[in-house]
């Protein structure tokens, strides 16, 4: 069973700011492109994420709307913060159905059967079919999403 997490992004408007914000903070990670996620703590269940091909889920504005492969934890020091868990995933954003869910602090993992399907890889700049927000809540009110 594969094991992802869930987290906020937190001072993004959308879906397009996210992965311009994700596009100038590529680094390299083992030989590799990757972006990083910055929290407070590791995983416990860090090695059962990477061995399952866990994501890393965002929430964008009250609601799911992507995710990124993790490919790796780097435990790093830091002189404001302290130690300090950096969350190594794909630059690649996968658009998701989105899906409501209350802000909370922090991450949490995410049981595979509450994730949202996947969209696709996101373009951005309006390169994606999407249904208009507006349409999508009143579809996922009446049932049918």
């Amino acid at each position: 069973m594969t094991t992802h997490m869930i987290k906020l992004v937190v001072g993004v408007e959308d879906l397009d700011q996210f992965l311009e914000i994700q596009r100038r903070s590529v680094v390299d990670y083992n030989g590799q492109p990757a972006n990083t996620v910055w929290t407070r703590f590791k995983a416990k269940r860090a090695d059962e994420i990477i061995d399952s091909g866990g994501s890393i889920y965002r929430v964008i504005k009250n609601k799911i709307q992507c995710r990124q492969k993790i490919l790796g934890f780097e435990m790093v020091e830091t002189v404001e913060k302290g130690t300090q868990c950096l969350i190594m995933v794909e630059p690649d954003i996968i658009q998701t159905i989105s899906k409501p869910k209350r802000p909370f602090q922090g991450w949490r993992y995410l049981e595979p059967a509450q994730a949202p399907a996947d969209r696709g890889i996101y373009l951005g700049g309006g390169e994606r079919e999407e249904i208009p927000a507006d349409m999508e809540d009143e579809l996922r009110d009446m049932g049918l999403l």
